[in-house]
Formats: structure tokens, sequence, C-alpha cells
């Protein structure tokens, strides 16, 4: 497929700093990358996009940041938590280089203060089965 040696080719040219050791990568390390690229700790969720016959899954970067009155997680280690389940749901489908290498050349930045919000969609390259396996549906 076009976008898996597009991501394998992109996968390679990524820093070494962000990618260091990717083996003890978590929810943490998740957080310092965001907080590296836009100055803010923005919240991560799935979004599944039914087009076309096709169906796609993207982590989107939300535009909700740790302690903003709409950020849906009650504390830190709730943020920490549920970006721990990210980046072992990524690892587990061979998904973070390309997400971390995605968040590193973007040019996009989450906006919240528009109507309708701007969100910085990541696509994910998985199969139908692996979307139903991460959504549950």
């Amino acid at each position: 497929r076009g976008l898996e040696k597009q991501q394998q080719q992109q996968q390679q040219q990524v820093s070494s700093t962000t990618t260091s050791n990717l083996d003890d990568f978590d929810g943490y390390d998740m957080r310092d990358v965001i907080y590296k690229k836009w100055g803010q700790c923005f919240d991560l969720d799935f979004n599944r996009v039914d087009s076309f016959g096709f169906r796609n899954l993207y982590v989107n970067v939300m535009p909700f940041c740790l302690g903003s009155k709409r950020f849906r997680h009650q504390t830190e280690m709730d943020y920490l938590c549920h970006l721990q389940a990210i980046v072992e749901i990524l690892i587990k489908y061979d998904q973070l280089e390309y997400v971390l290498y995605q968040i590193e050349e973007t040019k996009k930045k989450p906006r919240g203060n528009t109507s309708p919000l701007i969100a910085v969609p990541i696509r994910l390259d998985l199969t139908p089965e692996q979307v139903k396996d991460i959504m549950g549906y």
C-alpha cells in the first residue's frame, strides 16, 4: 500500500531524540511530546470516520488542555492514564512512530475558541478489523 510505504519512509526519518527509546515510551512521554510541540497539554482521542465505503481511524489532538473547564479528565493522573492507554494501542498496532512523526511535522494547532473546534487529525494505517478491535464496533 502507498500509505504504508510512505509511513515506513517517514518513520525512518523521525528524529532520534523523539524516538530514542520507544520501548519505554509511555503516557508521560506522550504528554511531553504534546507539550513540547504546542506549549499545552492537549487531549488525544480516537475518531472513526466512515466515508466512500472505507472506515478510517484517526488520533485527534483535541483543543482541550489540562486545567481548562472543558477538559474531560478530572485530574492530571486521569489524563496521564488516558494517554497511557492510547500509547499502548498505538504500540500494539505499530503506529506510535508514525503518530510521533506526524505530531513533530504538522503545522496545525488545535484551537478551541473557534466554531467549529479545530482538532489536529492523524490518520492511522489500520485494517478494518483493527479499527473494529480498537473501537469495539
